[in-house]
């Protein structure tokens, strides 16, 4: 199992889709999980500190987590079948630990707001997530700073 942050909340182009990337920074794996907008909207208002005026779905379970005092130990990505993620919210109280099974994105939007950890299974990780080769980004800068540098001149034959 490989913890992992949220690396951010974006648009596929192509779906017009919202979609949640995970990364796990010591293996440079990105784990993206399609979404819907409003749960991209609801992990995004949290990561940006915005409140809104009246509290959204995952708003109102962390204040019911809290009055009853359970809390969010942990979310698991568990599973993906046929393009579908799986994940259980494990929680716990003085008196017991309860798993429940979840949506990714309602669970990734919950431990957001109480800062709890979110795991992906190595399966999961395997079969869904994209290696990011060490460096890639820095020879991407590189390159775009050639390509606005280079002129037709730098290619004439020096011979």
């Amino acid at each position: 199992m490989q913890k992992m942050q949220i690396h951010g909340v974006n648009l596929d182009v192509m779906t017009n889709q919202p979609v949640v990337i995970l990364k796990d920074d010591a293996s440079k794996r990105f784990l993206p999980i399609w979404i819907g907008q409003f749960e991209a909207t609801s992990i995004l208002m949290e990561l940006q500190g915005v409140k809104p005026s009246r509290p959204l779905t995952h708003d109102l379970l962390k204040s019911m987590m809290e009055h009853l005092s359970l809390q969010l130990d942990k979310v698991i990505i568990n599973d993906i079948k046929d393009g579908t993620f799986f994940a259980q919210i494990y929680f716990k109280n003085n008196r017991e630990k309860i798993n429940l099974d979840a949506r990714p994105s309602d669970a990734i939007a919950l431990a957001v707001r109480v800062q709890a950890p979110i795991y992906v299974t190595d399966n999961v990780v395997e079969k869904a997530s994209i290696v990011s080769e060490e460096g890639e980004e820095d020879e991407v800068n590189r390159f775009r700073d050639f390509l606005e540098n280079v002129s037709p001149e730098d290619f004439k034959d020096q011979g």
